[in-house]
């Protein structure tokens, strides 16, 4: 069965939730292993940070929280415990946004760092969003972090939209 690419202004018209995604996926395709660690890692960690924008009251300390010099929810860390604390993500969604955490950061410390290293052949094998092997078909490391990284943005893809509902209200405490 030949591949069929629809075109993505077709997609975006039954998905306009993809418009971002679209893009993020032909960058994605097109980098390098280690492009793509970082490409991936970064679109995720700009996910968290609108998820946990759409969650907070609207306020100017939220900006504060969020962006800048030592914003204390200003690093991909950060925004991975901050979302799961507040319920915007799954225990399983937060293990694997730690785990590519993980996997940007050893390619981004080391110039040496590859997919054919132990310890991240280990923490791709440990990625729950990832395709796995089947039959005659072997899933490689580079695939395994790439399936979860896609697929993990997949399932965050819409989710400041739906946290948006729930978001936060001022309001006065008695005392």
């Amino acid at each position: 069965m030949p591949w069929v690419r629809v075109p993505n202004e077709e997609v975006l018209k039954a998905n306009p939730h993809l418009k971002d995604f679209l893009p993020f996926l032909d960058t994605h395709n097109a980098e390098s292993p280690r492009g793509a660690v970082m490409v991936a890692c970064s679109y995720l960690d700009e996910q968290l940070r609108g998820i946990i924008d759409a969650y907070l009251i609207e306020d100017s300390d939220k900006a504060v929280l969020l962006d800048g010099f030592n914003a204390p929810l200003g690093t991909f860390s950060a925004r991975i415990k901050a979302a799961h604390s507040l319920g915007l993500i799954s225990d399983v969604e937060r293990d694997d946004c730690d785990t590519l955490r993980k996997i940007r950061n050893e390619f981004a410390h080391s110039h040496r760092a590859s997919f054919d290293d132990r310890k991240v052949i280990n923490l791709c094998n440990n990625l729950h969003h990832s395709a796995k092997s089947y039959g005659d078909v072997t899933v490689n490391t580079f695939g395994l972090f790439s399936t979860a990284a896609v697929g993990l943005v997949l399932s965050l893809v819409n989710r400041a939209h739906y946290v948006a509902i729930e978001r936060l209200t001022k309001r006065e405490w008695k005392r």
